[in-house]
Formats: C-alpha cells, structure tokens, sequence
C-alpha cells in the first residue's frame, strides 16, 4: 500500500516504491495494587505478550521493560494520563506503596497528564513513541470496556478486585490474567478500529511537524487552526475566554425573513433573548426557546441548543401516484454557516476566517480532483492507471483530513479551556441553521408543499407530483440535484438567499417512531435508519460505519432491526431473517450496569453483554436500594443469559420467539399499519413446537 505521508505531502511515487521503515506496534497496560504492580505488553505483529510483575514475589525488570519502551511504538487507553506517568515512575524504583500513592494522585485526585511531571518527579522521555487511544476515538469519555463491548470485542471482563484490596497469590494470577488478556486484547480491538484515523494524524501530522496521534478530531482542528495562523502572522495565539455571566444577543442576518406573523413573531423572540453565560463556560438555555411549539403546515417543531426537531411519531409516510417524498440535506451545514457570517473567535481574530475557508477549500478542491480521477481511470493505460490511483488516495487523504478539521473547529467552540473557544459564534451557528430551515419549510409549504419531517440539517418534502421532475441525471444515472420543477424553485430561491447547499435524494417510504428513530426506504429497494434500530456493525447492512458509529453507540439485538429493514424493503418475513440469523452478535444487547450487575448470583461487571434465552433470568443491580435495601433488576434484562466472552458456536437457547415479537413491536411504532398483533400464550406455545 502506498505511503499516505508522501501522499499527503503531494509526493506522488513512482509505481513501485519501497515502504518507510515503521516500528512495530505493542499494546500495554497496568495494574496497580497496594502489594502488586504489574506491566504487560502484547505485540502487534505476532500476538506474543510479556508482562513484568513487582510484589513480594518477584523483582521488577526494569531494564527489559526501558527496553520495551524504547525499541516499540507504545499504543495504550488513558495512557498519557495514567499508565505512562506510572511506569515512568516505577522505572526511578518506586516500590508498590509509592507506585499506589501515585495511582491514588491520579485517579481519586485528578491528577492532570502535564502536571504528572512536576508532581511525580519523573521525566517523560522524547525517544518514548507512544499512542494513547482515548482521544482519538470519537466516544471520548467512554471507558476501555464500553468500547470493547460495542467492537464485540471477544472477552469483556470487569477489574477482579477493588484497587484497596490486599491480593493474595491466587488473586494476583487472576489479576494478571485480566491485565494481560483482557484489557491488552480490547486496546488491540480499539487501535485496529481506528486504524484509518490514526494514518489520517500521522499523514497531518508530517504536513505540520505536530504528534497528532493522540488528539481527538476536534483538538486536531483545533490545533493545526492555531498552527496555520501562527504561520500567517507570525504570533502564537493566545486563549481569551469571555468570563462567567457575559450577556450576549443573536444578530440576525440581513438576509433572514420571514412571510407569516407566526414566524415573524418566532424571529423577535429570538432577537430579543439574552443569552448568559454560565460559571462553567456553558450557554444557559433560555426557557422561551423551550417553549416555543412551532406549527407550519401539518408537522410542528421545536428549537434547542442542538438543532431543529420536528415531533412526529408513531407515523408512516409513502410515496404515491399524487405525492413523491424528498429527502433534503445542507451540505456542510455548519462550515458554511461560520463562514457566512463571518464570525470568529476572540482569541485569533479574523485570521481565523482565512485559514478556516483555506481549509474549506482545500477539502473541496480535493473531492472535485477525486471525481475527475474517476473518469480518467475509466481510460488510462495500464501504466498510467497507478498513478492515478496513488492520487486518489492522495486526495482522499485530504479530504478526509480537512473534514476533521472544519468539523473539529465547531466541536470546539463550546469549550472554555479551548483557544477557539465562542460561545456567541456557538449560538449563532445553530441558531442560523435552525431559522434557515425554517425559512425553507415556511416558503415550501406556502407552495402546496408539506414539510413532513425537519431535523438539524434538513427536511423531508412530500411534494406533489406535478411539482416535482426528477433528478438532474449523468451519464444516465440521477445526481443528488433537482432538474428544474416548481420544487426547484423553492430551493433555488433558498438557497440564493442563504448561500447553503442542499443535496437530495428520493424515498419510497419512511417509518417513523420519532425524528431520530426512523427506517426510510429508497426506490431502488436500498434503506436508510437511525436511531438504535440502526446497524453500523455489519457489512452488508446500509448503516454499516466501523470508522465512527460502531465506537458510538452501544449494540442493540441488531438482527431485529435487520429483521424490519427486510420486511419493510421486499417483505421477507420477520421470523426468517431471524431464525435463519447464525451471528451471534446479531442477538446481543450491551449495556452499562451503574455500579455493576450480578446475574443468578454471579458478578459480572459495569459493562455487561447479554442475549434472551429460554432459560434466562434478570441481571440485579450489585448495590441496593438506599431506602428499601432490595437490589433492583436492570431494565430490560428479563429473561436474559449474559455472554460476556464470545463462543465459537451459535447459543442454543436464543429466545427466537421474543427476538420475533420485538421486531413486530417495532413495526408497530414506527407507524405500519398491518403489523401484526400481540400473540397469545397458546400461540406463542406452538410457534415454539413447530421450530424445536
């Protein structure tokens, strides 16, 4: 595979060229008691672990595990934080009580990674390569284990023992086991799940002269912004944070107008809402925002902090011989919206407005180059034909990077320890997104056209047919652009007055249960979900996203999901898809237990994974009630069985039966019609018999 640094930097190779030197990778982790310290490794390129132990019973090698340290590139979770300042600090000679202080210091004190230096007396060395994994995933916050369950990571295991526990011999081996199976394996899962992100930082990282291997998207935006306006003026930028209590108005655009006095009205209300700012760097809400219950036309939507959300439910919509529905989408909605109001962060001026639309450009100039790369690779010679290709790459690489930092930038608006910090350019993005869709829906509406479905950045239209003609079509397919229609106008019209861009698509129907709960079904059969009926995790399914969504949400019993998807697009029965289901992560529910579960008196830790069974029973919560002293059950789990470690075979005891009776649920709230009803016990009894 080529190089994606000399790519990225433009240095475009000859068709055969020899692969940059890269160390080899390990994954490490520790564990830190009062009588045991311990430090394990797994490398990457053949599976081999090692692990290195101080306690009573044995010495710490503390030059094998400097040499380690030195010949590998380090990739751990929470490691800049915790791991590394205590190995560090175990490599001075530290015995297990010092080395325990110090994992109190960090952990129960909050011990910052830049201050672990001063406060522990160590020296964090530049030969050390080291990765750390809870940045860059696009759950930060979320623990090892969380993530672990939602990559279907083979073994999901608890810590065996409290930190305060004196460990005997036996429970130092099950310890150690834990240290160098479990949690090594999970960072292992992690660290190939964001293998395509991690090439993206380094490729960045070249351009730059930056580490950005361990930055989250958003603190990569954040730090190549200030870098390139460094370069642009010569001076580093500084933070300067508007203080607690600062009281700003949204300034709304010339270009923003309204036909009704309802809406009107609905732009007043905004105009004159304060905005303050809270003591921790928040925007406080203001409660008219929340009471507003707009109504245009047949569907009603509310305003918030985080976008426009109409409030439909338990609903179906279809395209018919009258009616044809119309997805419509803002294309980079809330780039485009920085730059056309011209907005920037105190802290770096209006250089930032230069840099941020040079990024912009770059990133668009990338895709149109992709496009064309396309087309000549449809003709080229077959020795020509590799250098296209290492373009495309080329230009993927830029695209996908410039994403990271447009849409990092936004990420960071809202933080007050960020140099980019804005809480006003904050609220006047999603307020600017929210009463320009509004405008839309307003004018569309006006038109004979219903607006049946409005989220933060587009519309769903169900149009009259004698409104609507199609697609712009290309090389005989259609493009994601209207050809000219009485619709067209409308959109043409909004967009003139916005600057924004919409991209559309058609739907055959769409299930609703709410606005972030919905199946939608194309007219070429393909389908559309969101919300937990949605699955990011298998290939074959229209969700599918292992980059980003499979690390964001937890998995749900997916083969129900898939189950209505088919019946929906070609009516396949609901029982088939399941019964004939032989994965068994597509029966999985994972879910954080507060404080940890116990299922028939055994623990099984604060992330649990579980299927329905025939011979199931409830999880109990491990802590009681504080007032009655009962251990509740956790919802959702009865009749479950957990399976915390994947088997190699497909569980004999998968409840079908409810697996089948939620899929049926579910067609239900999202608004079919012909779902079928509830069945009775003695229904339920033969589908058993017929099946077993």
């Amino acid at each position: 595979m080529l190089d994606l640094i000399d790519l990225y930097l433009g240095r475009l190779p000859p068709i055969v060229q020899e692969r940059r030197a890269v160390k080899d990778v390990v994954f490490c982790d520790i564990e830190t008691y009062h009588n045991l310290f311990y430090v394990a490794f797994k490398r990457r390129s053949d599976g081999k672990r090692l692990g290195y132990e101080l306690s009573h019973r044995s010495k710490l090698d503390r030059e094998a595990v400097r040499r380690i340290l030195k010949r590998y590139t380090v990739v751990t979770f929470n490691g800049m934080t915790y791991d590394m300042p205590i190995i560090l600090l175990a490599l001075t000679g530290a015995d297990n009580a010092e080395l325990k202080a110090a994992s109190d210091r960090i952990i129960m004190g909050g011990m910052k990674w830049w201050d672990a230096e001063r406060e522990l007396g160590i020296t964090i060395p530049k030969w050390l390569d080291h990765i750390d994994l809870f940045e860059p995933n696009p759950s930060v916050g979320d623990g090892l284990k969380t993530l672990n369950g939602r990559l279907h990571g083979e073994r999901l295991q608890d810590l065996p023992y409290p930190p305060e526990t004196i460990l005997t011999g036996e429970q130092m081996d099950k310890v150690i086991d834990y240290c160098l199976v479990s949690d090594l394996d999970a960072t292992e899962n992690l660290h190939e799940a964001l293998k395509e992100a991690l090439e993206l930082r380094v490729a960045l990282g070249e351009r730059y002269g930056m580490d950005l291997r361990s930055k989250s998207d958003a603190q990569v935006g954040e730090t190549i912004i200030k870098k390139r306006i460094e370069q642009l003026t010569g001076k580093k930028p500084q933070k300067n944070p508007p203080k607690p209590g600062t009281a700003f108005k949204y300034e709304v655009p010339e270009w923003m107008s309204f036909e009704t006095e309802q809406m009107q009205s609905v732009l007043n209300i905004v105009r004159d809402t304060t905005f303050i700012l809270r003591d921790d760097g928040k925007v406080l809400f203001p409660k008219a925002f929340e009471a507003l219950q707009i109504s245009i036309g047949g569907s009603t939507y509310k305003m918030g902090i985080g976008g426009l959300h109409s409030t439909e439910s338990n609903r179906a919509v279809h395209s018919d011989d009258d009616y044809v529905l119309i997805d419509a989408d803002v294309a980079g909605q809330y780039p485009e919206i920085i730059m056309k109001l011209g907005l920037f962060p105190k802290a770096l001026g209006k250089d930032f407005l230069t840099v941020y639309r040079s990024i912009i450009d770059e990133r668009l100039a990338a895709k149109r180059r992709s496009k064309q790369i396309d087309e000549e690779l449809k003709t080229a010679g077959a020795n020509y034909a590799p250098v296209l290709q290492a373009e495309k790459l080329q230009m993927t690489v830029r695209d996908k990077g410039g994403k990271i930092q447009v849409n990092g930038v936004y990420g960071k608006l809202g933080s007050r320890f960020s140099v980019l910090y804005a809480p006003h350019l904050l609220i006047a993005v999603t307020l600017t997104g929210q009463l320009s869709l509004l405008m839309l829906i307003e004018r569309a509406e006006a038109a004979g056209i219903s607006v049946i479905s409005g989220n933060t950045d587009g519309v769903v239209f169900r149009c009259p047919r004698h409104q609507f003609d199609g697609f712009v079509m290309k090389d005989g397919k259609p493009t994601d652009r209207l050809a000219p229609s009485a619709l067209t106008d409308i959109i043409d019209w909004w967009e003139g007055k916005t600057g924004f861009k919409l991209e559309f698509a058609e739907y055959r129907s769409i299930y609703n249960r709410d606005v972030n709960y919905y199946v939608a079904i194309k007219p070429n059969g393909k389908g559309k979900r969101k919300g937990s009926i949605a699955n990011h995790w298998h290939p074959d399914s229209p969700d599918y996203d292992p980059a980003r969504e499979q690390m964001k949400k937890n998995p749900k019993m997916t083969i129900v999901g898939d189950a209505v998807l088919a019946f929906l697009r070609d009516g396949t029965p609901i029982e088939k898809t399941i019964r004939e289901c032989r994965d068994v992560r597509g029966f999985l529910t994972v879910i954080k237990a507060t404080g940890g579960a116990t299922w028939r008196d055994g623990y099984l830790g604060k992330v649990v994974r579980y299927y329905w069974s025939t011979d199931g029973d409830s999880m109990v919560k491990v802590k009681p009630h504080p007032k009655t002293g009962n251990r509740p059950k956790v919802p959702e789990t009865e009749g479950c069985r957990p399976l915390m470690t994947l088997p190699k075979v497909l569980p004999s005891d998968i409840d079908y039966l409810r697996y089948i009776e939620t899929a049926e649920g579910i067609l239900k709230d999202i608004g079919y019609c012909d779902a079928p009803t509830a069945i009775s016990p003695m229904e339920a009894l033969l589908r058993r018999l017929q099946f077993h």
